[in-house]
């Protein structure tokens, strides 16, 4: 048997499921693997394999045969590299060898691994082998049987499986806060700190705010907001939290956390068919919504400090602190060290300046183009007037510089920006009163609100195919 004949044998069959007994099922039964029929295959070569964290059914040698094979293999075809990292890379009887076999001639250390998953991208579907995309269903199966149900090799996809990673947590391990409760900014009192980060949001009159404390422990808040359905989808590994208006394709869709990430990015599923959705772009990219014509609408939201958001919305209602599940939401608890470090903690394959990874942008995306403004430079400026697809756009700071706003221009200009009182000076005199909704003219003249959210730079390059970073 040849080494690429080896190679996909072991990986096509790599898990198959023990007997109900417990046993293990002798060489040469024709027991299905999640991929393939076993028994179409030479039944000296199959690796027997009861869980993720059990112990191997059959002798060394066949094991050590079939590992050399795939390190044969991935010596002739770069591609079949990436079965030997997923094996490094999770805790499977394999990975000791695994990792001698991808010859890096560094010791052996996650960090070590995950830089050379991050080496598989950028990559897309033509570039998986169909063996893999199996392999690594199986594989994953065994960490959470769901797992296997998102990475469905017969499904249609945009993203490459050789770029999804498991974040470390079962499906929803970080658990949605559905339809949660809200109190008063009284009741709120006894917890929340006037600086405390907080994701505002305002629909037909309906103010609320999500606290970045009691969010970073979930990541996934499916709400109604002015008789609105909306999912505030939050990726603290990316930074962003993007309001989705949760009415799409005629239905209304809901969403959790599958568990997965792609680009150090989360993947959220819909609760309805179970489709594997891009966070940052908000748009299927695994299952049977792919090639839908679906996209999720990006709503307006603002990230600012409770004291400013209190200020210009003293009847806002606060996402509860009794969500119901047990969570230290101790204010700048959740996600600390990640926060602090300059670092990412799973790859993204596009690591572009000028920037740097972490810095963080406020984006505004119009018809596919994403613009980021440096919010450093956003909350110095105060305003920055630009054109996206064609557009004219005004994009104004928060009064505290942790986020911004951004406005349909048209041919306005502006010429001075009041954050404390909330207002504008057009280059004609004219004053521009700043709302949730629009700007607004003292004799009545209104500009739209456009969707915008923060995120780390790194996110941009890496989820907004077409992207420009704006410079003075």
């Amino acid at each position: 048997m040849n080494a690429m004949r080896l190679a996909v044998v072991a990986t096509a069959v790599l898990v198959v499921a023990c007997s109900g007994d417990g046993a293990t099922p002798a060489p040469g039964t024709a027991t299905p693997s999640p991929a393939t029929d076993a028994a179409a295959l030479d039944p000296d070569y199959l690796i027997y394999w009861d869980s993720f964290f059990g112990d191997l059914g059959n002798p060394g040698d066949r094991r050590e045969a079939l590992l050399e094979a795939i390190g044969a293999a991935a010596q002739e075809d770069p591609a079949q590299r990436a079965f030997l990292i997923e094996l490094a890379l999770y805790p499977t009887p394999y990975r000791d060898r695994a990792w001698q076999l991808l010859d890096t001639g560094e010791p052996f250390s996650t960090e070590a691994v995950l830089a050379l998953f991050g080496d598989l991208g950028p990559a897309v579907p033509e570039d998986d082998l169909e063996s893999y995309v199996e392999f690594k269903a199986a594989l994953l199966s065994t960490i959470d049987p769901g797992f296997g149900g998102f990475l469905n090799p017969a499904a249609q996809r945009t993203i490459s499986a050789q770029e999804v990673i498991w974040g470390g947590v079962p499906v929803d391990g970080i658990p949605p806060l559905n339809d949660p409760g809200f109190v008063s900014p009284g009741d709120a009192a006894a917890w929340i700190l006037p600086s405390d980060l907080v994701i505002g949001v305002e629909i037909n009159g309906d103010a609320r705010a999500y606290p970045r404390r009691i969010i970073d422990w979930h990541e996934m808040v499916n709400d109604t907001v002015g008789g609105v359905p909306v999912s505030l989808a939050y990726c603290t590994l990316c930074g962003s939290a993007i309001l989705y208006d949760g009415r799409a394709g005629g239905d209304v869709l809901r969403f959790g956390t599958s568990g997965l990430l792609y680009r150090s990015n989360k993947l959220m599923y819909d609760t309805t068919t179970r489709t594997l959705w891009e966070q940052y772009t908000g748009e299927p990219a695994w299952g049977e919504m792919v090639g839908s014509g679906v996209r999720l609408e990006v709503l307006a939201a603002v990230h600012v400090t409770w004291a400013e958001w209190l200020a210009a919305h003293p009847d806002t209602r606060v996402l509860d602190i009794e969500t119901g599940f047990r969570r230290d939401y101790g204010s700048g608890v959740a996600y600390a060290d990640y926060w602090a470090s300059p670092a990412l903690r799973f790859p993204a394959p596009d690591g572009q300046g000028p920037l740097e990874v972490k810095d963080i942008v406020f984006t505004v995306r119009i018809e596919g183009e994403a613009v980021a403004y440096p919010i450093d430079l956003l909350a110095e400026r105060g305003l920055i007037e630009d054109e996206i697809a064609g557009r004219g756009v005004v994009i104004i700071a928060s009064q505290d510089g942790h986020g911004g706003r951004a406005y349909e221009r048209g041919n306005v200009s502006f010429t001075a920006a009041d954050l404390l009182n909330a207002s504008l000076t057009g280059s004609d005199g004219r004053q521009w009163q700043i709302s949730e909704e629009a700007l607004v003219a003292t004799e009545g003249s209104m500009l739209l609100r456009l969707p915008g959210h923060n995120s780390f730079w790194f996110a941009v390059v890496n989820h907004a195919p077409l992207w420009r970073l704006y410079q003075e």
